[in-house]
């Protein structure tokens, strides 16, 4: 798996780790800023998102263009991404050409233009995307649901805000927020393939220059205060019923973190789970149902969503509550625990080969831990789940008191608020 790890902490706060495989013909580049959604003020929704799409847009040497084809024209691919609690820019390509991809990844990360004819255009772009995401109901469901299990808080706002807030973003306004967030001691320089780990610390040094000040960001932290609702109906002109039920859990620290991925891996993870193989495969009550889980540094989400016939969506609920019970009050069996155990150690396995996915990896592992975590550790860990670490985690998780609905239905929908709500109280 992960072979020739090494962590180099700059004078500045900066971190490089790398992962070396010397005979592996790609390399993969990323620059993970500890910003994201929940840092965000109300006034500032969506900024971390802005930024992220501003960065491509030029610097005082490069244009998008330029940017673009420096690394697509050798081959590579350039992308990234806004999450809660981090952004990442990254880049993977033939590993003869680690120097030249890091040169472009580090000029964006700190000499993006931001100009303002870019900034107007680009605000455009990212409404349209909004518009695009609310016209489809399963991500509205989503949203919903995230907005009321943290309400009035940033983790239930979405990552690319709003076209109101959208609004007040100018140049001024997005390299205010970049100077302050984008600092040496919230980022981590993440390599992975053929590298020499030295070599990569040379050029996150020379990119850098003199030490900068500046401190991570800080945000909210989720505690009783954070409230949270019950039910979240929303009325469309649709055919299907789009459900998401969420349940607000532990942070990623906790221990029962191993018990809750192979949790989910039993409920709803892949088409072997008991939620697909219920209420689709033998009751046909629809085409997708699947579960997930976030976890934040002192908090998190694990949910249970699909698309549901409208007749039949109280029948498709009350079978899915009828599952929650069940992996509540009976044992999971060992022929069941090890196939999902399997399926787990396999997909993590898998997961870690390849430079892209090692770089990955580490970015994460540093940002969320302040160290690497040893693959080991993972393994171990879901190894050692037993079916009373299983059950109990659930009787954890799928704590009324916790939970958020949320729907979006056909308009004609007959249900009640209590109607909804009804299927649930067997739970």
């Amino acid at each position: 798996m992960l072979k020739n790890v090494n962590v180099t902490v700059l004078e500045n706060g900066a971190k490089v780790v790398s992962a070396a495989e010397g005979d592996a013909e790609s390399v993969a580049v990323g620059i993970w800023v500890g910003v994201g959604g929940r840092h965000e003020r109300a006034r500032q929704s969506g900024v971390s998102h802005f930024l992220e799409h501003m960065l491509f847009k030029g610097t005082g040497k490069r244009s998008a263009l330029d940017i673009s084809r420096a690394i697509e024209g050798r081959g590579g691919y350039l992308n990234a991404f806004t999450q809660e609690e981090s952004t990442c820019y990254y880049a993977r390509l033939p590993y003869e050409f680690l120097t030249q991809a890091f040169d472009v990844l580090s000029d964006m990360y700190l000499n993006a233009a931001l100009k303002p004819e870019d900034v107007e255009r680009e605000r455009d772009v990212i409404i349209e995307e909004i518009k695009m995401y609310q016209d489809l109901p399963q991500h509205v469901v989503q949203e919903k649901m995230q907005e009321g299990m943290f309400r009035a808080h940033s983790l239930g706002v979405p990552l690319s805000g709003a076209p109101k807030t959208l609004a007040r973003m100018d140049h001024d306004f997005l390299a205010r927020y970049k100077a302050a967030a984008y600092t040496p001691a919230a980022t981590v320089f993440a390599f992975a393939g053929r590298l020499d780990h030295d070599a990569c610390v040379a050029c996150v040094e020379k990119a850098l220059g003199q030490p900068r000040q500046g401190k991570p960001m800080l945000f909210k932290h989720v505690d009783a205060s954070v409230g949270q609702d019950r039910l979240v109906v929303i009325q469309k002109d649709i055919n299907q019923v789009h459900a998401a039920v969420g349940f607000r859990v532990f942070g990623r620290h906790d221990d029962r973190r191993y018990a809750l991925r192979v949790l989910n891996s039993l409920l709803g993870e892949n088409m072997s789970s008991r939620l697909f193989q219920s209420v689709r495969e033998r009751s046909g009550l629809c085409y997708s149902i699947q579960s997930s889980y976030q976890l934040f540094e002192e908090t998190g989400a694990f949910t249970i969503s699909g698309g549901f016939d409208a007749r039949r969506a109280e029948s498709a609920l009350r079978l899915t509550v009828k599952e929650l019970r069940r992996v509540i009050d009976a044992k999971v069996g060992a022929r069941e625990l090890k196939r999902a155990k399997d399926y787990l150690l396999g997909t993590f396995r898998l997961g870690l080969e390849g430079s892209g996915n090692q770089m990955m990896f580490l970015g994460e592992s540093m940002l969320n831990y302040g160290r690497v975590v040893n693959p080991e550790e993972t393994i171990t860990g879901i190894g050692a789940v037993t079916p009373d670490d299983v059950r109990r985690v659930a009787e954890d998780v799928f704590e009324p008191a916790r939970m958020t609905v949320a729907l979006v239905v056909p308009k004609a929908q007959a249900q009640s608020d209590d109607d909804w709500l009804k299927l649930f109280e067997k739970l």
